[in-house]
């Protein structure tokens, strides 16, 4: 089995957990961002990307959309959009 089959993917964007953990790093170690930075926990990953929402200052949807693929791989329910 492909690791990819088993990852939670949104079911209207084309982006999966991997994605948002990746999106969640960037803005964790932004500007400076090297390569040997750990990817958060979830759980982690999940209050970065609040945090960034809250201060967007437009309707920023890859935040929103990682943050519900993010808050489903958590077994959150999710009210998709």
């Amino acid at each position: 089995m492909n690791e990819n089959e088993n990852q939670t993917r949104h079911p209207y964007y084309d982006y999966t957990l991997d994605d948002a953990l990746k999106l969640a790093r960037s803005i964790k170690y932004r500007p400076f961002m090297m390569p040997s930075d750990p990817v958060p926990e979830i759980a982690e990953a999940i209050k970065i990307i609040r945090k960034a929402l809250r201060a967007s200052t437009f309707n920023w949807i890859t935040g929103r959309v990682a943050l519900e693929v993010l808050r489903s791989a958590n077994g959150e329910d999710v009210a998709w959009s």
